[in-house]
C-alpha cells in the first residue's frame, strides 16, 4: 500500500483483513510522516462493546459519509442477481476497493 495519502502525524486503522493477513509497509516512510498504526476486530467483543462501537461510528463517522467528506474506493459494482459473481471476486483478493452489490431501487 502507498502511504502517499496519509498526513502527516496521521493513523493507519486495521480494521479488516479481507484483502489477506499480510502488508508490505515502508518504515522509513511512516516514520517520516509521525504516523501509527492500531489494530483492532469486533468479533470477540462482548455484546455491549460492540453496541458503544456502533453508536460511536453513527454519531462520529455517519456524518463524515452523509456530508461525503469520507471518499471510500470502490473496485468492482455488481448487481444482486451477480452476487455470486461478486463473492468469487471477493474471495480472489487482490483488490483496491470494496466489491459492491447494487440493490434495485424501489
Amino acid at each position: 500500500g502507498s502511504l502517499n495519502a496519509l498526513n502527516t502525524g496521521g493513523r493507519i486503522a486495521v480494521i479488516g483483513v479481507g484483502a489477506g493477513f499480510k502488508a508490505e509497509l515502508n518504515l522509513l516512510a511512516l516514520m517520516g510522516k509521525r504516523a501509527r498504526i492500531m489494530a483492532s476486530t469486533l468479533r470477540p467483543r462482548p455484546l455491549e462493546e460492540k453496541a458503544l462501537t456502533a453508536r460511536a461510528m453513527e454519531r462520529n463517522v455517519l456524518p463524515l459519509l452523509a456530508r461525503g467528506d469520507v471518499h471510500v474506493p470502490v473496485a468492482e459494482t455488481f448487481g444482486l442477481d451477480q452476487v455470486h459473481d461478486a463473492y468469487e471476486r471477493f474471495a480472489a483478493g487482490g483488490k483496491l476497493g470494496k466489491i459492491v452489490l447494487l440493490m434495485a431501487a424501489g
